[in-house]
């Protein structure tokens, strides 16, 4: 049997360099409901980001001893590059050139440096097709009889052929996933490295419109790990092809032993209270190893536990699972972040010749399905640590870019003001987030789903077996992570039969949560009530299958008809909300002082101009809705109506999500932030980190347990609903509301509540007719307090009653 025992190692360490002053003992004299009430306005909102900045300083530690027995040598000489094919529509791959060599002159070739990331500027929306070459000459010390030496790659975008000393070691695909070659007996004193990059979906990248970082018009399109020297140039417009090639990631060799670990997948059994730890390794010849796992606390002070195994290992690669018991473990949850690091030692002769660690959450993430079903839950009820879980989410772009510039400071902030906005989970919206990111998104509580993002089913031939390789790599590098729950493959397109990816999916995760298409249907559309699914699957597959819409409603259509942004969703098993929304311009503040010096001068205030690219019209539909029956005339009314319409669409779609009569499982409203200056403004937090009047409204709607007010579609009356996410209830709560047009009240209550627990209720109604027919605007606030009185939860909106009564 494996040895377990307990193990304490205590060293206090920082996330990614970020030094926290706080005293991690500090504790917030606040209930759970005073961490989720509303912020108002920035001052609030600044507050809370404190709050929360003391709140999980902890979690940001790294308590054990970090490892030492690998080595790891950059390989930071000078590149250059050139292109093989640099834009194509052929999709057959020609034969590689003879540009691999060592004695290949390629003194006429480009300078560049790695990592970097590209992507060609072009007049439409459509991804680039090329093929580019690099190449490197670096010195390197030999390994030495004991070790081996890896040559790793973090990540190329899309594939990479690669050859070292005219060797042609191999290829791989997918930029997401880390690869390495083994080295040992290629390696020189003078070695020379060429790397074939094939890139674009006539070669077979499932490309989508969104991509590793944000894609705009610029005279340098290219990001490099200097921020000063990334995207020269960048201009007012909309681009949005969304696909970009290159080495963006390090380039290094790494030493080990003979026989090393080459990946670990940790995940928590809470039901069984143990954890499954799977070891791949590597052995350079047969051999009698000792496998020492230990799972150590990462962020917290508790209890360790370690195993030990032997295992006769065959030369090459090979695997192991063992069940570690972790009796009294620490769960991970939004709330208590805890992490584990799970570390690997490989033992020879009681020597240690080879150690990998990676981190890990004690937690589980299901779903009530047909095999796992759970009275009074609706099928597609998402569940962590087997409880009841709703997700209010936001898509997320850019964040890859931050810290890829080393702007950890603002990269922190940003999520910090998330949760102060009360979202407990992101998408990674049709892109995949880096380990460091993802890191962070773990370290603080914030749940995920991780995007694929492919968009090109006519190119089937080309493209899927990309998208099936791609499914396994996502499956296995958001393996280890706590906060990822859901991963999705493609978006807004035609696929209808998936089961292969799915099935390339759970082959790597068998517990993973799947939306094989976010966004199907998209725009307007509506889910057909009578039919089961928009996808053929095997019905085995629904227990880790969810299905997806992108109500945009309010954006795309019913301009205007505000009492229109609502729905109600009869399908037979909860589904998603993966995105919706509409545009808002930044502030003219944000426009005058925080735009780029090398754009044109911004528009005065009240010139008659609308500036940046947006899809809002002068005195269009949604202008009038927003700027309340008048048609805005200069920039300052412009921004001021955006802003306004744009907090109505969300507030009337969330609400759709947190009052249907069979409640969704989620909503991920589009999106929260620009990092760079807008071209095509949707976000809700401008890139100066300035909020908008949406940030406010999602903040509302976000509250776990909220009084939400909901005009009838004729505006004769007002239904007052209780939603609550959590899986409590709560008894003696007085509800408490009020209606004013301006100043003047016109109607108030309050009455006593019974709140059952994961449950939306309507709990009054509050007649309307008396408000006058010339009233255009009302303002109706709603709070709830608890059987002390306490304020714990509190909602506040504008009505534009003419939107209601004039359909």
């Amino acid at each position: 049997m494996p040895n377990v025992q307990p193990v304490m190692k205590i060293q206090n360490l920082t996330w990614l360099g970020i030094v926290f002053a706080t005293a991690l003992t500090s504790s917030l004299s606040s209930t759970a409901f005073d961490e989720t009430l509303a912020p108002r306005n920035d001052a609030e909102v600044a507050q809370r980001v404190e709050q929360l900045r003391q709140k999980y300083a902890p979690y940001l530690r790294s308590l054990p001893e970090p490892l030492t027995i690998r080595s790891r040598t950059p390989i930071d000489s000078t590149w250059v590059s050139k292109y093989e094919v640099e834009d194509t529509e052929d999709p057959v791959r020609p034969p590689a050139p003879q540009w691999f060599g060592k004695k290949y002159d390629d003194s006429q070739w480009e300078a560049t440096t790695v990592p970097e990331w590209r992507y060609r500027r072009a007049s439409s929306r459509k991804p680039v097709s090329c093929i580019l070459w690099y190449r490197t000459d670096f010195a390197a010390s030999l390994p030495k009889k004991e070790e081996r030496v890896f040559l790793v790659f973090a990540g190329v975008d899309w594939e990479a052929e690669v050859w070292l000393n005219g060797k042609r070691l191999g290829s791989h695909s997918v930029y997401y996933e880390p690869f390495r070659f083994d080295v040992t007996d290629h390696l020189k004193k003078n070695n020379t490295l060429a790397v074939r990059l094939i890139d674009g979906p006539v070669y077979g990248e499932p490309a989508a419109y969104w991509s590793l970082f944000p894609v705009v018009k610029a005279e340098d399109t290219r990001y490099v790990r200097d921020k000063a020297k990334s995207i020269g140039g960048y201009q007012v417009g909309d681009l949005h092809i969304g696909s970009g090639y290159g080495i963006h990631r390090e380039v290094y060799l790494e030493t080990t032993g003979t026989a090393c670990v080459t990946d670990i997948y940790a995940r928590g059994d809470v039901a069984n209270e143990q954890a499954s730890v799977k070891i791949h390794f590597d052995a350079a010849e047969a051999d009698e190893l000792t496998l020492r796992t230990e799972i150590i606390p990462e962020n917290f002070e508790g209890q360790s536990y370690e195993t030990t195994i032997s295992h006769q290992a065959s030369g090459g690669e090979g695997s192991v699972t063992l069940a570690v018991p972790m009796p009294a473990a620490q769960t991970w949850s939004p709330n208590a972040p805890n992490l584990y690091r799970c570390r690997v030692t490989i033992q020879r002769e009681g020597q240690a010749i080879d150690a990998k660690d990676v981190l890990f959450g004690y937690r589980s993430f299901g779903m009530v399905s047909m095999d796992n079903p759970i009275k009074g839950l609706q099928a597609g009820t998402f569940l962590l640590n087997g409880e009841p879980i709703y997700l209010r989410g936001t898509n997320v772009q850019g964040m890859n870019a931050l810290w890829y510039w080393g702007e950890n400071d603002k990269l922190m902030e940003l999520m910090l003001m998330l949760k102060a906005a009360n979202f407990n989970a992101v998408r990674s919206c049709q892109h995949v987030q880096y380990p460091e990111v993802r890191e962070l998104q773990d370290r603080l509580g914030i749940m995920s789903q991780q995007d694929q993002g492919s968009r090109y089913p006519k190119l089937g031939e080309q493209v899927w077996p990309e998208l099936v390789k791609a499914a396994g790599a996502l499956a296995r590098v958001c393996y280890n992570n706590p906060g990822v729950v859901l991963v999705s493959h493609a978006n807004e397109t035609a696929f209808s039969t998936p089961a292969e990816w799915i099935e390339a999916t759970l082959r790597e995760d068998p517990d993973r949560i799947i939306k094989p298409v976010c966004g199907k249907p998209h725009g307007g559309s509506v889910m057909p009530p009578t039919r089961r699914s928009l996808y053929e699957l095997p019905d085995e597959m629904w227990a880790n299958v969810i299905e997806d819409f992108h109500p945009y409603w309010g954006w795309y259509g019913f301009i205007g008809q505000l009492q229109e942004v609502a729905f109600v969703f009869p399908p037979d098993r909860l589904v998603t909300a993966g995105e919706y929304g509409a545009e808002a311009l930044d502030s003219y503040e944000t426009m005058s002082t925080r735009y780029p010096s090398h754009w044109e001068p911004t528009p005065p205030r009240d010139a008659d101009t609308l500036w940046g690219h947006v899809q809002v019209k002068k005195a269009d539909k949604k202008q009038i809705a927003g700027f309340r029956g008048r048609a805005p005339v200069n920039l300052g009314e412009y921004i001021e109506a955006s802003q306004i319409y744009q907090a109505d669409v969300l507030s009337q779609t969330t609400k759709s999500c947190r009052l249907s009569p069979r409640r969704i499982a989620g909503y991920f409203q589009f999106h929260y932030v620009d990092v760079i200056a807008a071209n095509w403004p949707k976000s809700i937090v401008s890139h100066d980190l300035s909020t908008k009047k949406g940030y406010f409204a999602m903040a509302q709607i976000n509250q776990p347990l909220v009084p939400i007010p909901k005009i009838t579609t004729q505006g004769e009356a007002m239904e007052l609903w209780i939603a609550n996410d959590l899986n409590q209830s709560f008894s003696g709560h007085q509800l408490r509301w009020a209606v004013r047009a301006g100043e003047e009240l016109l109607t108030e209550g309050e009455k006593s509540v019974e709140i059952p627990a994961i449950k939306a209720i309507q709990v009054n109604t509050v007649s309307l007719t008396a408000v006058a027919a010339e009233t255009e605007l009302i303002t109706v606030s709603t709070s709830l307090h608890d059987a002390a009185g306490t304020e714990i939860s509190r909602y506040s909106q504008e009505f534009y009653l003419t939107a209601w009564r004039n359909k």
